[in-house]
């Protein structure tokens, strides 16, 4: 770029962190209200929107306003059939659910009658879909799902626990078995949380209502899980796939807008948003992804720890739970054994699923400045370079597509300093470095981007960590794409490709967006205005 067009490019990039900053904002002091809103609140599921829309309906008139929403919103992104996300190809299972909810609507006790005694038809997705709750972790087979048989303990012990009411609900809708039928209902009463929601998820919370109501009785746990529902519901009448993600929106806003300092515009919920995370802390130490009701999951926990130590605030208890739940092998998994009612609740055990993006989040909460490190982190740096492919890429469990993991690893390895007294791993961090700048460099797209802005945000930061060791040109492209990619409210283009646990896609605006500011930061920063 010559001078002219490096001095609008300067003014561009102002105004686009301006604005992205602004938006970013604007969701955090919603979360701090309690009151997001759908455009800065996890993306809209027509599959989340039709199975709450079935158990409102099941539920009878105290919940039809909100259910007749549900189904206008349906209506309104009815494209020949229903994806997985807002606009996207038909998927013939949700686009199912979907036209038995649009059925069910339209005529009386009959039609809610009717929709109960169909509502085994779409069970058996669920219970596929239960097969893969979570990357990594051998699931229950076709035979162990039916009940009473998902009930073992050593089934049980196959899934999380925040995926336990999915399968059992799905298994209830299914069954015939009269033990099934008596036993799956029981589970589901003696799980429900205080909040009248099943591990705060609308998935999940649905087809509870839908098992327990098909057999009648229990009125009241399952009129208190639909008004957990209505709470959950959008303005539009649309629901996300599941409660939002406050703990990870908030911990990565805190670490960012304490990363760029001064450069942020506008962050006077900085220190309201710190004292947020430090309430939002389960007893143990844990986070889940919404206080106070969530499981414990290791990556928010992580997260929420990273952005507390980015402005100086220490959480020791946070530390010694990360510590005390590395796998055997090094890595993190995502959600721990525990034991008690959030928030008072001890986490027992990892899982031991190997996840690369949990367990860099985990090195990058337990990470100190010095050359010194504790050996957690030495394990968990030997288990995470060996995770590397021969193209220098490495493999992401809840994000698709491995530059998300790779551009996180890039981030944490410049934070390596040499060693005298661990030159292997010195020798492994360096070589992981260098060819993961490479994968990294070679994916760019034409377009200058790295597929979704998440990526892209993630790559071109990466790279920053190296400066002027890496082609300006792919730095340039690489902030002119994020800048043409932004909505007039300061977002980000959607990509909907972060994975919800149970196979159906989703967009959470907030962290988008605070990908982008961190890298056109950087940008600024190095390059100058």
């Amino acid at each position: 770029m010559d001078g002219g067009d490096r001095l609008n490019f300067g003014k561009n990039l102002s105004d686009s962190l301006d604005k992205a900053q602004t938006y970013v904002s604007e969701g955090v002091e919603q979360i701090l209200a309690d009151k997001l809103d759908q455009d800065h609140g996890v993306s809209p599921s027509p599959g989340a929107t039709a199975l709450a829309s079935l158990a409102l309906l099941a539920l009878g008139r105290e919940f039809k306003g909100a259910q007749q929403r549900g189904i206008q919103w349906l209506w309104q992104n009815n494209r020949g059939g229903w994806g997985k996300v807002p606009g996207g190809q038909p998927d013939e299972e949700i686009t199912k659910i979907a036209r038995l909810a649009l059925q069910g609507s339209q005529g009386g006790w009959m039609a809610k009658l009717q929709v109960l005694s169909q509502a085994r038809q779409f069970s058996q997705m669920i219970l596929t879909l239960g097969q893969r709750v979570v990357p990594g972790l051998e699931g229950p087979t076709p035979e162990e799902i039916i009940l009473p048989n998902i009930l073992e303990e050593s089934v049980l012990a196959k899934l999380p626990l925040y995926g336990r009411p999915v399968v059992v609900a799905a298994s209830l809708l299914a069954t015939e078995s009269q033990e099934g039928l008596n036993r799956g209902i029981q589970y589901l009463l003696d799980t429900q949380m205080e909040d009248g929601s099943w591990s705060e998820d609308i998935i999940a919370t649905s087809l509870a209502i839908l098992g327990i109501m098909r057999l009648g009785g229990y009125p009241e746990p399952c009129q208190r899980a639909g008004r957990w529902l209505i709470q959950k519901q959008y303005a539009t009448g649309a629901w996300p796939a599941f409660d939002q993600l406050k703990n990870w929106a908030m911990g990565w806003a805190v670490c960012i807008a304490g990363e760029t300092g001064n450069g942020w515009r506008g962050n006077s919920w900085l220190e309201p948003g710190v004292a947020w995370l430090k309430q939002a802390q389960n007893a143990d130490g844990s986070y889940g992804s919404t206080p106070p009701y969530t499981h414990p999951d290791l990556d928010d926990t992580a997260v929420a720890l990273i952005g507390l130590y980015q402005v100086g605030a220490e959480n020791p208890l946070g530390v010694q739970l990360l510590k005390r739940l590395q796998n055997k092998d090094g890595s993190w998994g995502t959600f721990p054994s525990f034991e008690g009612t959030p928030p008072q609740i001890t986490s027992e055990f990892p899982v031991y699923i190997s996840s690369v993006d949990v367990t860099i989040h985990a090195l990058e909460a337990l990470w100190r400045r010095g050359r010194t490190q504790e050996e957690s982190v030495y394990r968990g740096l030997g288990w995470l370079s060996a995770q590397q492919d021969a193209q220098g890429a490495f493999t992401s469990s809840w994000y698709e597509g491995s530059i998300y993991s790779t551009a996180q690893a890039l981030e944490l390895f410049s934070k390596w300093k040499f060693n005298w007294h661990q030159l292997y791993l010195t020798r492994d961090i360096l070589e992981a470095r260098q060819k993961a700048i490479n994968f990294i460099v070679e994916s760019q797209q034409e377009d200058g981007g790295w597929g979704s802005i998440v990526e892209t945000g993630l790559a071109l930061s990466g790279l920053l960590r190296y400066g002027r060791a890496v082609p300006q040109q792919v730095l340039d492209k690489g902030s002119i794409h994020l800048m043409y990619s932004q909505n007039l409210n300061g977002s980000f283009k959607p990509s909907y490709k972060a994975i919800y646990a149970k196979g159906w896609d989703y967009e959470e605006p907030i962290t988008t967006a605070l990908t982008a500011i961190r890298a056109l930061s950087r940008y600024e920063q190095l390059f100058g205005k």
